[in-house]
């Protein structure tokens, strides 16, 4: 699958390319390539900037071709096995997927005032597409993603996106999340299985066994974060029915939001945790011919990188973001490795030529820029 150098899906220059760590298997030589990331804040800080005046200019217009800007410095920086990423997308096709989707806003806006049967028709309407979304955003970004001159590809057809995305998120809410982790383990299959490098599809093994733990865990520490919120909200309501005006009622008051922000703070933590522990199991559980992928982000880290990039941000009224782009960007090279079974050049070498052989291919019917960061 592609890599999403700036997701997701972050000055200082990430370390030199690390070197390949060599083992031995039975069935040959694995070489384990770390991707490196050699972006800096203030050298990414004045394309951002950049960037931003001119989609401010321009109304919004610029924004496709920032998009571009912003997504080949992040390729173009991550290197992996000493070749770099390309971003090969056109900006008009980005432009036009936006247009679309600035009008579909403006119609929901308009409507919700002034026409709401229109309003629950177009709400439908979305629902209903959203899996056709997803499958056009993976393919467009999966279509203009390359290493070494090769693209990848995203060859999975728009119904068989409803499924993953819309069958097995009914049953999950209809269940109360108790089938969380099928839907998630039914989408990876889903979005890994349809990747193609080259003439060679990426393959899928995890199973429920592997996705269940981390829902579980989070399933009771949320349990009992609204518990223990719902007996001190329960308590602060008592208190304040006997609570006199003046510095009681204002300490009550203060507790009361208090308790609102660490309960958020808290359920905000399970979704990184999740989030965290599933992108691994998606990368630890897919291969491309020989080859395997290791991903070791770690909750505790990702935690840290959010909460301290959000304060940045914050307190630097936005001009931070380059910086926590990046810094985000560094991190997740560092935790993944491709670990090459049979050496990666000569595999590269065979899908060139397989690809070669094939001659051109279709170019999708409706192309735009839709980008889920999935």
């Amino acid at each position: 699958m592609p890599a999403t150098p700036g997701e997701g899906t972050m000055s200082e220059a990430i370390p030199a390319q690390p070197a390949a760590a060599m083992a031995r298997t039975g069935t040959g030589r694995v070489v384990r390539h770390q991707p490196a990331f050699a972006g800096r804040a203030g050298e990414y800080f004045g394309i951002w900037f950049v960037n931003l005046l001119l989609g401010i200019v321009t109304l919004g217009i610029y924004s496709a071709w920032a998009k571009v800007r912003s997504e080949r410095y992040f390729y173009g920086n991550t290197t992996l096995a000493g070749s770099s990423f390309d971003y090969l997308a056109d900006p008009i096709a980005i432009l036009k997927g936006r247009l679309i989707a600035y009008a579909v806003v403006i119609a929901l806006l308009l409507s919700s005032k002034f026409l709401p049967i229109l309003y629950f028709a177009l709400i439908l309407a979305l629902f209903a597409l959203m899996p056709l979304i997803i499958v056009l955003g993976l393919r467009f970004r999966a279509r203009n993603s390359a290493w070494r001159g090769l693209s990848f590809r995203f060859d999975r057809e728009g119904g068989a996106a409803y499924g993953p995305f819309l069958g097995w998120q009914l049953l999950s809410a209809i269940t109360g999340t108790l089938l969380y982790p099928l839907m998630k383990l039914k989408q990876h299959e889903f979005v890994a299985g349809g990747h193609r490098f080259g003439r060679k599809r990426f393959e899928f093994a995890g199973d429920a066994s592997r996705y269940y733990p981390p829902y579980l865990v989070a399933l009771g520490i949320g349990a009992g974060l609204m518990l223990a919120f719902g007996i001190a909200f329960s308590a602060a309501i008592f208190a304040g029915v006997h609570a006199a005006e003046g510095p009681a009622a204002q300490a009550l008051g203060v507790g009361v939001v208090a308790a609102l922000v660490l309960f958020y703070a808290g359920m905000f933590a399970l979704g990184i945790f999740l989030r965290v522990r599933y992108a691994n199991l998606l990368w630890n559980n897919t291969r491309l011919g020989p080859h395997r992928f290791e991903s070791s982000l770690r909750v505790r880290d990702m935690m840290w990188l959010y909460a301290s990039n959000l304060v940045a941000i914050v307190c630097t009224l936005g001009l931070a973001v380059p910086w926590a782009m990046i810094r985000l960007a560094r991190y997740r090279a560092a935790h993944f490795a491709v670990l090459a079974d049979g050496g990666i050049d000569d595999f590269v070498r065979d899908q060139e030529r397989e690809h070669a052989a094939a001659g051109a291919e279709l170019i999708d019917a409706l192309d735009v820029g839709i980008d889920l960061g999935l």
